[in-house]
């Protein structure tokens, strides 16, 4: 049982700490996702509850944030003002909050014990391997987010995470189903290949200056060169404040002594222990199940060779019984406070006295410690580099307040500023609204304040942006380049080409489509140079891409040989030869567990949303569609 809610809770600790280092949004209160805060225009209805126009806002600013870091420069923010990707976000809010409803009325509740226990494992918040308040507070404070707020988030993403789990959990493909997939998967086809060249057909392919601009004229936003910029910027991070911080010798043999065991590996324990499980909060069953484990206790200390042996007879722990009670090797922070304490505070082959926890009465056997500690010589640059970054903690605030009044006060230029802190002024190339992939350009504050009417009409200083925690950048626009339709000249080589490729292709397609057709009439065209037969399958598609190869896979065997054509990228055409099927009855068994696993997700997937449309539908979404549509 332990083990069991140790490892779902490291799924909730993996979302938290994603969600942590991801960009945060605006709060607006504890439940202003669903109601309340802001705009209060209600853009859903979800049961009694209301999706609001602010609360939707702040969900596509969220995603599109998302998007922007997966993509770098590749990002389109068009995109994420689509309708499509609107109702996308639409309908994930109004999805989660009918399960959080369905959750509600099955009695599905997150105690706060509970809670407690999976932010106390949460590595952010933590110092020296324990849980810090004064850490978990200066994180969220940090990113933005209030205590309250990030409990209400954590408390609300794992009872949607328990609530999800049943149907995921049911999904299962019958053997049969597995059986017929794999063999369908392995099935290949011998094939041969004569392919049609571009030079073969190029000759009776002509492109016109008319045809040129008749597409030119059809295809103009597809010349539309964007708006773009040149800035210059100064960057000032704890990094640039640390390289110019002296450490002296004292310095370092203190923080050394005070903070060994923060440079070296942290301190792991092995324990096995044996569960009596009871309910926590049941008075009577606390009470039995101590009186069990107290008489178990007492017998292995009597015997403390039987202790596996109990264990798999006795535990209540169905993770840790088959294995005699091993939890197997662990650190601070992986196991509730009451259990850590205990096992960090024992003697190898050491057995515990009774140990409560919400789960029952534990007892515990440790068996093995596993810690090594660093010498100075072996960790001095971080050390030095540790105390630089506290002592640049420190110095930041003040800094970076003398940095903005330096930027707002020479608005003309940012080299005052750069000087004044020895900070560098660096030129970034043309970027457009898209920003470039490297940091900071890849910061959507930082464009958008770049990208302002008055940054570009007015050449002086925009106010620093925070690009990164404890990172700002301040930018000055030196260049503009107006968004412009390239000239048909400009472009008519690349339009001549493309139309080349084009109409080669379509004649190449024509020329195999009728061989082909004289093919399957049991002719033989001359001229046709076939290649050697070779061997394709799903998992071997050789020169072919999807589409081709699905063609080839799903061609008509009952009649062979058989043919079909597609189309090659540089404008040829190939016309491929089926002549045999070949299905093996004796799958490949690492295809057969691909499937598996493929089908398993697939009817998870299924089952889970056949589980969100149920809870929609009980509790009567509703899209206002007229609010929907509104703009910001």
């Amino acid at each position: 049982m332990l083990e069991a809610i140790r490892d779902r809770a490291q799924g909730w600790i993996a979302k938290v700490i994603l969600a942590l280092i991801t960009i945060p949004f605006a709060l607006w209160g504890i439940d202003s996702y669903f109601s309340g805060g802001g705009k209060t225009e209600t853009v859903a209805v979800v049961g009694d509850a209301n999706v609001t126009r602010q609360a939707f806002s702040d969900a596509i600013k969220e995603q599109t944030d998302q998007m922007r870091q997966a993509m770098g420069q590749n990002f389109d923010p068009a995109a994420a003002e689509t309708k499509e990707f609107r109702e996308q976000v639409l309908n994930r809010l109004t999805d989660e909050e009918a399960m959080l409803q369905e959750a509600k009325a099955a009695g599905l509740q997150i105690p706060d014990t509970q809670l407690a226990a999976v932010l106390q494992q949460l590595p952010p918040f933590q110092e020296e391997g324990k849980f810090s308040p004064d850490r978990y507070k200066r994180v969220l404070a940090q990113r933005g987010y209030t205590p309250a707020y990030f409990e209400y988030r954590l408390r609300r993403d794992i009872t949607l995470e328990i609530q999800q789990q049943p149907p995921i959990a049911g999904a299962m493909a019958s053997a049969t189903s597995v059986g017929l997939v794999a063999r369908i998967a392995g099935q290949r086809r011998e094939i041969s290949i004569a392919e049609i060249s571009p030079a073969a057909v190029s000759a009776q392919v002509s492109t016109s200056d008319q045809d040129i601009q008749a597409y030119y004229e059809s295809h103009k936003a597809d010349f539309t060169e964007p708006e773009a910029v040149r800035v210059e910027y100064v960057s000032l991070s704890l990094g640039d404040l640390g390289k110019a911080i002296s450490v002296t010798e004292k310095q370092v043999q203190d923080h050394f002594a005070v903070n060994a065991s923060k440079f070296g590996p942290p301190e792991e324990r092995s324990a096995s222990h044996i569960l009596i499980a009871a309910p926590e909060g049941d008075t009577n069953a606390r009470k039995q199940a101590k009186v069990r484990a107290e008489g178990l206790l007492a017998a292995i200390r009597n015997a403390p060779g039987t202790f596996a042996e109990v264990a798999k007879r006795e535990s209540q722990d169905p993770g840790s019984a088959a294995t005699g009670g091993s939890l197997g090797t662990f650190g601070r922070g992986m196991m509730v406070k009451p259990f850590e304490d205990v096992v960090f505070s024992m003697k190898q082959g050491e057995i515990s006295n009774l140990v409560e926890t919400q789960f029952g009465f534990h007892i515990i056997r440790l068996d093995g410690v596993n810690s090594s500690s660093p010498t100075l010589a072996t960790v001095r640059q971080q050390v030095e580099d540790d105390i630089r970054n506290q002592q640049a903690q420190k110095q930041f605030a003040d800094v970076a307040e003398q940095f903005n009044n330096l930027v707002y006060e020479q608005a003309s230029s940012l080299k005052p500023a750069a000087d004044a802190l020895k900070l560098t002024v660096r030129t970034s190339d043309w970027m457009t609204r898209k920003g470039l992939a490297a940091v900071p350009f890849n910061s959507a504050k930082l464009l958008e304040a770049i990208f302002t009417g008055d940054a570009i009409k007015a050449r002086q200083n925009i106010e620093p942006v925070e690009v990164a925690r404890n990172e700002l950048v301040a930018a000055r626009v030196i260049e503009h380049r107006s968004a412009r339709v390239k000239p048909v000249a400009e472009v008519s080589a690349d339009i001549r080409q493309k139309l080349v490729v084009e109409k080669t292709a379509k004649l190449s397609e024509k020329q195999g489509q009728s061989l082909i057709e004289q093919l399957k009439q049991g002719k033989e065209p001359g001229g046709l140079n076939w290649s050697a037969f070779r061997v394709v399958s799903r998992q071997q598609p050789g020169v072919f891409d999807p589409k081709a190869l699905q063609a080839i896979m799903r061609v008509d065997t009952t009649r062979l040989p058989n043919y079909l054509g597609a189309s090659m990228p540089n404008g040829g055409y190939r016309v491929i030869r089926v002549t045999r099927l070949i299905d093996d009855a004796a799958t490949d068994p690492d295809l057969r567990s691909a499937v598996e696993s493929g089908l398993f997700q697939a009817y998870a997937r299924t089952d889970a949303q056949a589980q969100i449309e149920l809870a929609r539908s009980a509790q009567k979404v509703q899209i206002k569609q007229e609010v929907l549509d509104k703009k910001e």
